[in-house]
């Protein structure tokens, strides 16, 4: 096979492929996931420690309000998930303009929770780029703001839900982008004495 066809073979793979590879990345701004559509398990296929993260069932907070979660269970002492894969379907994230992970989440037990990172400048994950706090339990979904203090640009992170087996989590939402609002129960409305009264 001569130069000219190697050239045009090489040529025809890269026109092929590239687009390809540029379309599965993600490419709408920093990470973000509200497992109100099934589609959203593709970025949580890759973990340690857990059952099969494929569930995304719905739920009842404690004020009755109907939520869409990704739940997963504990199989081990050190679980783990990468939101977007160990290899992310997002595009890496200016970590000075996004310092801010929000988590929407639900524990029936006390834990310490921990996220690892990784950037532009370091190529393994590492114990000095990771940052851990508590998770208590509660009967309602808890707003959780972790400020990462972290620096450069935002290649991967993975998340450690806690270090006890069997353990049950609930997770409503996950973001960088900023707090997403989750949708209040609407009013119901209740005839007492005679009266229209409003129930919350």
């Amino acid at each position: 096979m001569d130069a000219m066809k190697v050239s045009i073979i090489v040529f025809l793979v890269f026109a092929l492929c590239f687009p390809m590879a540029a379309m599965a990345r993600r490419d709408a701004g920093p990470p973000e996931w509200t497992f109100d559509d099934v589609a959203e398990l593709a970025d949580w296929q890759d973990y340690h420690n857990l059952s099969p993260s494929d569930t995304i069932t719905k739920v009842r907070d404690s004020r009755g309000s109907e939520r869409t979660v990704l739940k997963i269970t504990s199989t081990g002492e050190n679980p783990y998930i990468y939101p977007g894969g160990a290899v992310p379907s997002w595009e890496a994230f200016d970590g000075y303009n996004y310092g801010t992970i929000y988590i929407g989440v639900r524990v029936l037990e006390s834990d310490t929770w921990q996220i690892d990172y990784i950037t532009s400048r370091s190529g393994d994950y590492d114990e000095a780029l990771s940052r851990q706090f508590n998770v208590d339990a509660t009967k309602a979904f808890v707003d959780i703001e972790l400020d990462m203090h972290w620096e450069s640009m935002i290649r991967g992170f993975r998340i450690h839900p806690g270090t006890t087996k069997n353990k049950e989590t609930e997770i409503d939402y996950i973001s960088v982008r900023g707090p997403v609002v989750i949708t209040q129960s609407p009013r119901r409305l209740a005839t007492t004495w005679g009266r229209i009264k409003d129930l919350f």
